[in-house]
């Protein structure tokens, strides 16, 4: 039989959707232990993992690899769920519960859904929209399951000035259209120039987009703590051209800075999420932005598409416009995203090379090849 070997960057944690497995057997584990993550993703949520430890604690089990084993089970396994349940697991929405067994003791959890322990209802939550496309079923699913939602605008990496005051345009609309307020944060400009010096050559996914998605979700999460917003999260998760993990690992430690403030992870990115999302944009005939946002991306979204016989993108054309959902996926679709980084990977030495070929001569116009 061959051999599989591979890595993983896969961080399990409260949101996460189980399709497969209906039990944990594992040991208890002290609180600043990542494993926590785990058993709480399980168990649907921080309330759920609270109670299941306090009674661990009040028992007095004993904790780490020598210690106490508890046995973690599915309220409901995904073997004997009805059709309509089994539906709803699939999609993200409902979390697994379980129960805690040791020794005789038994603590039971009640099934939870897909945005963790207690109701939602009138909960405020401060979403950082990178543009309208993005927001929509986000903003949706919110909606439906009761929460109160406040757009947080502040994307100081989009250029030019015209693509993001048209981005800016259709965030306000769509806002207006579902009665809900909207902050408009400054551009600041200049200091995502300032934070990018060194970084103008990383590629789409590296460093410099690390550091975009630090900048604004750290104004996020303090606006969010100035303001009595005790859950953030972001638009740029829900998109296929984004490292899900990468954007979650900035508002996590965005999030951790203020007390009171948690930074709202779920896999935004499921197919049912998508549809969606693609279905409201052709509704909203949403202005379809052909690059991320920044001028460096612009840059290597024009390599690429030269690359495929493509013409450059034309920043605010008329016609780029959301109109058909299985056509506008189609031209978003894992494959094509798949197929850019594939290429991406190479842009930096090419960029550095075509660099590295100019020459400027201030005495001898000839020489110039700018």
């Amino acid at each position: 039989e061959a051999e599989l070997r591979g890595s993983t960057s896969l961080c399990i944690a409260p949101g996460y959707s189980f399709r497969v497995l209906d039990g944990l057997l594992t040991n208890l584990h002290q609180p600043d232990s990542t494993l926590l993550l785990l058993v709480g993703a399980l168990v649907g949520g921080a309330a759920q993992l609270q109670a299941l430890y306090a009674h661990a604690v009040g028992s007095r089990y004993r904790f780490l690899s020598y210690g106490d084993a508890c046995l973690l089970t599915n309220a409901q396994p995904a073997s004997s769920q009805p059709q309509q349940q089994q539906q709803s697991h699939a999609d993200g929405r409902v979390a697994p519960g379980g129960a805690l067994e040791a020794g005789s003791a038994v603590a039971a959890v009640v099934a939870a859904p897909w945005w963790g322990a207690g109701s939602p209802d009138g909960r405020k939550v401060l979403l950082h929209s990178c543009c309208a496309p993005c927001s929509g079923a986000m903003i949706g699913e919110m909606r439906d399951a009761g929460f109160d939602v406040t757009i947080y605008f502040y994307n100081p990496n989009i250029h030019p000035k015209r693509e993001y005051e048209l981005r800016k345009a259709e965030n306000v609309r769509y806002a207006e259209a579902l009665g809900i307020p909207i902050v408009d944060a400054d551009y600041d400009v200049e200091e995502w120039f300032q934070r990018a010096k060194g970084m103008e050559l990383s590629p789409e996914r590296g460093a410099r987009c690390t550091m975009c998605f630090d900048m604004r979700m750290e104004r996020t999460a303090l606006y969010a703590h100035e303001h009595g917003f005790p859950i953030i999260t972001t638009t740029n998760a829900t998109s296929r051209w984004k490292d899900a993990k990468q954007v979650d690992d900035s508002g996590m430690r965005a999030a951790a800075k203020y007390p009171g403030v948690e930074y709202w992870w779920r896999d935004w990115q499921t197919d049912e999420m998508s549809t969606r999302k693609y279905e409201i944009n052709a509704q909203q005939r949403f202005y379809k932005q052909e690059y991320c946002g920044c001028t460096y991306s612009l840059r290597d979204s024009n390599l690429w598409r030269a690359k495929q016989g493509l013409p450059p993108v034309e920043v605010g054309a008329p016609d780029s416009i959301y109109s058909d959902p299985s056509a506008d996926s189609e031209e978003e679709s894992r494959e094509v995203v798949d197929g850019f980084f594939r290429d991406n990977k190479a842009f930096e030495h090419e960029l550095r090379a075509n660099y590295e070929r100019r020459r400027k001569d201030g005495a001898d116009a000839d020489k110039n090849n700018w």
